[in-house]
């Protein structure tokens, strides 16, 4: 079944090649065509042109001729006034009988040498190699992973990446056996991709990725495991409860510490107690 496949996809590139091939060829040879009609069109209209201005250059020698015999000398000189308007009025005397066209056609000759030379160059789809992840270019804070990667040789035959990834409380390298399964991000065009939305339940995560062409993915890259950083924050002192005192690291619960009589009627309800609590900023 593999081989009635790949012979298929065989036949419909080569077919698409001739295709393209004749369109091509189709499309140059109408080019030369209409270049060729072009200039008889062009020499064609030259020579009805010329074959007019000879038809009222024969009329007009004729008349002359027919002057010449004219015996009376007032008739004569009128005729000779007239013939002298025509043969300056006389499209003959302006017309200039080089062709306005040449035959030459060397710019539309052509030379696919080149083009031979890639023809003879084809050959099967090779396996794409292995990216290589930059893991100074990646990043995981605040929720988000960004994760870039390269080529280790150029390929121009690659059509997307798939991404790899899952949540580890492993350092180091990705072991094997892992509980958790591999998610995938498809169809990725550029060399860089950012996850966005995610829960960082665990210390790290892992990483790799593989290179696709049209027909088959590559090998995967060496994985890699980057440390979840905790998202951090700063506690607003403004917007909290008046009991509390509240800094960029901690807040303590103060029953005293309320402001106006407001508070202190809450002082009073609440009754609480002098406990300090510290928070950390750094939560996961």
């Amino acid at each position: 079944v593999n081989t009635t496949k790949v012979m298929i996809d065989l036949e419909e590139e080569f077919g698409a090649l001739q295709a393209t091939l004749d369109d091509m060829r189709a499309g140059m040879v109408n080019k030369v065509k209409q270049e060729q009609e072009y200039k008889s069109q062009e020499l064609q209209n030259q020579l009805t042109i010329c074959n007019n201005a000879l038809e009222g250059s024969e009329e007009l020698l004729e008349y002359a001729n027919r002057t010449l015999s004219t015996a009376d000398p007032e008739a004569f000189t009128k005729a000779a006034k007239q013939i002298k308007d025509r043969v300056t009025m006389a499209p003959a005397f302006r017309l200039s009988l080089k062709p306005k066209i040449s035959d030459n056609m060397t710019h539309l000759m052509v030379d696919f040498s080149q083009e031979k030379q890639m023809l003879r160059s084809l050959k099967f789809l090779p396996v794409p190699r292995a990216p290589e992840i930059e893991p100074a270019d990646c990043l995981v804070a605040d929720n988000c992973a960004t994760v870039a990667w390269r080529m280790t040789e150029e390929d121009n035959k690659i059509d997307h990446y798939i991404l790899e990834y899952r949540k580890t409380n492993y350092e180091g390298p990705p072991r094997v056996k892992e509980e958790r399964n591999w998610d995938i991000i498809d169809d990725i065009k550029d060399s860089e991709y950012m996850l966005t939305g995610l829960k960082f339940e665990s210390k790290y995560m892992n990483f790799r990725v593989r290179a696709c062409n049209k027909a088959v993915a590559g090998d995967y890259s060496e994985p890699i495991t980057l440390e979840t950083k905790g998202f951090n924050f700063s506690f607003d002192g403004t917007t909290s409860h008046q009991n509390l005192k509240v800094d960029d690291f901690s807040v303590e619960w103060d029953s005293s510490g309320g402001k106006g009589q407001e508070s202190k009627i809450k002082g009073k309800e609440n009754k609480g107690s002098g406990h300090v609590s510290l928070v950390k900023r750094n939560m996961r």
